[in-house]
């Protein structure tokens, strides 16, 4: 079950709505949006959920659960503009 909360901002009151799958809840997310309405956000308690949300804990490049955790800010997408910038820097010291 998801649950679809918002403020009628004529009134000033907040609601709340019931829904069964993620997909009608997107779609009555966007409804209530679409409406006007504000502070519009869905929660759900998600019984089908496998263990705890996010990594609590690396120990020697390993999570709980065994899987090598490799991951590094370093190495995404803002390496590339990171570098030019740098780059950049090196010109303006010649």
């Amino acid at each position: 079950m998801f649950k679809i909360y918002y403020t009628d901002p004529l009134t000033d009151f907040s609601h709340a709505h019931n829904v069964d799958s993620l997909t009608e809840a997107l779609r009555h997310t966007e409804g209530f949006r679409k409406l006007g309405m504000t502070f519009v956000t869905m929660v759900a308690e998600d019984p089908n959920q496998v263990g705890r949300p996010g990594v609590d804990s690396i120990i020697n490049g390993v999570c709980p659960d065994g899987v090598k955790y490799d991951w590094n800010k370093s190495s995404r997408i803002g390496a590339s503009k990171r570098n030019e910038r740098i780059q950049e820097n090196d010109k303006e010291d010649y």
